[in-house]
């Protein structure tokens, strides 16, 4: 069967290759489609803005925007341009906006390649102006920073800028947004304090007709849903709940959001130890009885980082186990307990869930980690294939 002709586009069989390394991270489309359905209900109807920078979070941006694309939606974010330009090439054709702020030099390439810009700033506002009077029409998202601290025009002085893109010719003021800081704090105080200093800048504004105003994150939409509804023309950009991922797991299941990346490795190497018996790097794990060590083929090379020794479980023949002493680059070892209990029955081959069904969450994982589910399933490497599920057979890539 032959391998994909370009990194771009999702196989349309399994490439050979993905039978001859152990890790793989599953991607299941129907699921993708699915959470999209479901934020956009619980938007009431809201366009949705789809995040795909970081390769759609280590998903796989242009199989996400190709599957988000076939349920309407039509807004897509990245970071970068060169994550744009990877989307234009495999003909993705809806709106693009650059979340970040850009360097003068690299501004041509928004009108070249039909994309957003992110304007952060009034330096960046009167790069925009002299853009379309040299290179042609430009489309601006004014970023209003209104406690995140990051990058934004003052909302003291938002208002002025925006003004003077309004009038400028060939600038067309596409939207305005911001960007909250804790939108997942239940409590969401800060959060509407942020809203009420954007809603105050909109206010002061004539002309925004064009203008879609997104303020509304996933966890916003969840946590504070009047960032969506307090706008006539708003756009949700749903980055993690797409994914079907929630820094809480109830709300996720309440909702009925599916997660979307499944990552399993399996079993290369089995032995019995003795009691004092030491595993891995630093001797940090000791066997305290006679214990069966499974070595799982994968490690931080892969993703499955460092802080999850000792501390992380695994998912194998429907029981969890520990990780067993310190992660390695390519390899982990997982304790199976004694000898003739069940995982006794585990064999070299069998399939190690690392997050996902039948093992645990990205979340928990995340917890393990002490860090958030967005580091967990981005830091899923190249290096591990992508099958893309759907209903029909899977295809695989690498991205």
């Amino acid at each position: 069967m032959p391998r994909p002709s370009s990194l771009l586009e999702p196989a349309s069989v399994v490439a050979p290759e993905i039978d001859l390394t152990p890790t793989h991270a599953t991607v299941n489309l129907a699921h993708l489609r699915h959470n999209a359905r479901v934020l956009h209900t619980l938007s009431e109807g809201a366009p949705l803005l789809g995040v795909v920078k970081a390769d759609a979070y280590g998903h796989g941006a242009v199989p996400v925007a190709r599957a988000l694309g076939e349920v309407g939606v039509q807004h897509f974010a990245v970071a970068t341009v060169p994550e744009a330009l990877r989307l234009r090439r495999a003909g993705i054709r809806g709106r693009i906006l650059v979340f970040g702020a850009p360097l003068p030099a690299f501004l041509p390439a928004y009108v070249t390649h039909d994309l957003d810009v992110t304007v952060s700033s009034a330096e960046i506002a009167e790069e925009v102006e002299t853009l379309a009077r040299t290179h042609g029409p430009v489309r601006v998202h004014v970023k209003i920073d209104t406690g995140m601290g990051r990058i934004g025009l003052a909302p003291g002085e938002a208002p002025a800028v925006i003004r003077r893109l309004l009038r400028a010719p060939g600038v067309t003021v596409a939207g305005i947004w911001t960007h909250f800081a804790s939108a997942g704090d239940p409590d969401g105080t800060f959060t509407r304090e942020q809203l009420a200093l954007f809603e105050g800048v909109v206010r002061s504004l004539d002309g925004l007709d064009a203008a879609l105003l997104h303020t509304a994150s996933s966890s916003a939409l969840f946590h504070v849903p009047e960032s969506v509804h307090r706008f006539d023309r708003p756009l949700v950009r749903t980055g993690l709940a797409l994914y079907g991922l929630n820094s809480r797991p109830d709300l996720t299941r309440s909702a009925g959001l599916r997660p979307v990346m499944r990552l399993t490795s399996r079993v290369t190497h089995l032995k019995t130890v003795e009691p004092g018996t030491t595993i891995s790097y630093g001797r940090t794990w000791r066997a305290e009885r006679r214990s069966r060590i499974a070595t799982v083929g994968a490690g931080y090379a892969d993703g499955y980082i460092r802080r999850l020794s000792n501390r992380a479980e695994v998912g194998l023949h429907g029981r969890r186990y520990p990780v067993a002493g310190t992660v390695c680059m390519d390899m982990f070892m997982v304790d199976l307990g004694a000898p003739e209990g069940p995982g006794g029955q585990v064999r070299v081959g069998d399939e190690v869930v690392l997050f996902g069904s039948g093992g645990p969450s990205a979340v928990e994982v995340a917890r393990w980690a002490d860090t958030i589910a967005y580091e967990v399933v981005c830091g899923v490497s190249a290096r591990v294939p992508r099958l893309y599920l759907d209903d029909a057979e899977p295809s695989e890539t690498r991205s």
